[in-house]
């Protein structure tokens, strides 16, 4: 275990159990990676299923558990949120955010096949470091898990929009930010009120916004909208007039056609087709 007046913002620990009874914790990030075992990770009204090589990020503003099917074996990593803000990333400068981001993404946070196999060996390395505690082994797990920290940054980035880059302006990776935590409140996503936050002049907005993404500002808000009622339909059993309030809809006609306008098929057939 790092723990260290010196390394008090990280610690990590090898975790074998049949019950989840991992805490929220405020102020910390917690990377859980799956070792060994299977079950339900329940996240936010989603149920979905895991595996070896799980890779969620815990953030303290957001409840998590895991139902597990028999032992199963967790890395866990603990990293303080004045360690992500004050740590002197060479080129991410905005990670405390970009991690924040992340509650909004529902299942792993790793989907880079070889980001995958870096993180399967980076935490075979820090389990082995935890177990046998050689010679400056604590400045070797911190770098361990800042390595980490970083890919799964660098994942959470590839789901921005496609002008997002690790030279992306400060301000605009606020207002991403804005954007992903108040999805289900529309009115606080109008151009004229999201301007006025930011000190942009509504009529310099759109261009701003495409400028930094590469796309609409509308077009992006609906497909991330349209991202997130997918997963709902795939791993939840929400009906769709509860979809509606969640997502402030009029009514069920209202984000069905809104829905299908943008993917060309219905609500009920997309459910559908998730459980053939």
């Amino acid at each position: 275990m790092i723990k260290d007046q010196k390394y008090e913002a990280v610690e990590a620990y090898y975790l074998k159990t049949r019950k989840w009874e991992v805490k929220k914790l405020l102020n910390f990030f917690q990377f859980v990676y799956v070792i060994s075992g299977e079950g339900t990770h329940k996240y936010s009204g989603n149920s979905i299923p895991f595996q070896s090589d799980y890779l969620v990020l815990l953030t303290p503003n957001k409840d998590n558990d895991f139902e597990l099917h028999g032992d199963t074996e967790f890395l866990i990593m603990k990293v303080h949120v004045s360690y992500v803000r004050d740590y002197r990333w060479k080129t991410i400068d905005y990670l405390e955010e970009l991690l924040f981001s992340s509650s909004q993404i529902s299942g792993t946070i790793v989907t880079n096949n070889s980001d995958k196999i870096l993180i399967k060996h980076i935490a075979a390395s820090l389990i082995l470091s935890l177990k046998e505690q050689k010679l400056y082994h604590q400045d070797l797990n911190l770098h361990y898990i800042n390595a980490l920290t970083v890919i799964a940054a660098r994942n959470i980035s590839e789901k921005k929009p496609h002008g997002f880059t690790e030279k992306v302006d400060n301000k605009f990776e606020s207002i991403l930010t804005y954007v992903e935590q108040n999805i289900y409140e529309p009115s606080r996503l109008r151009i004229q009120v999201i301007s006025e936050v930011f000190g942009i002049s509504p009529n310099y907005f759109s261009s701003y916004f495409k400028q930094h993404s590469g796309e609409n500002y509308k077009n992006y808000l609906a497909h991330y909208k349209i991202k997130l009622i997918e997963h709902r339909l795939k791993y939840s059993d929400k009906r769709i007039a509860e979809l509606v309030d969640e997502f402030g809809f009029i009514d069920e006609s209202h984000i069905n056609k809104f829905y299908k306008k943008h993917k060309h098929i219905s609500i009920k057939a997309f459910r559908k087709a998730q459980k053939l």
